[in-house]
């Protein structure tokens, strides 16, 4: 409010109303201008939401038992993306590696001692790893900033194993 009493005052001065006038405006579209970046930058901070809305996807099958590990319930997994009431979603924690044989379908952002215990990947997420500045890409007259991504949450299916007693 002070800001506007301010530059309402300022405004009254005739010399320097157009100046006055000029960077109110450059000042309210750089504002906006940067609410659409970070808002653009920040939808690659949900690579869980992301890895469950490709889950869904990808997996056409009913009983489905889907473990969420905790980096991916922090980064946009949550109640309203879980879609399909014929899967059991479960988010528990401290399981030993042999528990996860529970489960049909992992999230997880530890990939590798899964594959170990019977998962094989199917999916991979990315998300926000950091902001890239290429003053090439200015020169060329594309935008000179990127997001850059690495793989965050990969999403396992569980191996069939065969039961050699039958």
């Amino acid at each position: 409010m002070y800001a506007g009493i301010g530059v309402s005052k300022l405004y009254q001065v005739a010399r320097i109303r157009q100046l006055v006038a000029l960077t109110t405006t450059l000042a309210a579209a750089l504002s906006l201008v940067t609410a659409a970046t970070m808002t653009f930058i920040s939808s690659y901070n949900y690579p869980g939401g992301h890895a469950l809305a490709m889950l869904h996807a990808i997996e056409p099958s009913s009983n489905v038992s889907v473990h969420i590990d905790t980096f991916s319930a922090m980064t946009g997994v949550c109640r309203f993306g879980q879609l399909r009431a014929d899967w059991v979603y479960g988010k528990s924690e401290g399981l030993d590696l042999d528990q996860f044989g529970n489960f049909t379908h992992l999230l997880t952002s530890d990939p590798k001692s899964h594959m170990k215990h019977g998962f094989d990947i199917i999916g991979t997420q990315y998300g926000y790893s950091g902001i890239q500045l290429d003053y090439n890409q200015a020169l060329t007259g594309q935008f000179p900033i990127s997001v850059r991504q690495e793989p965050l949450v990969w999403i396992m299916r569980r191996v069939a194993t065969l039961d050699l007693n039958e």
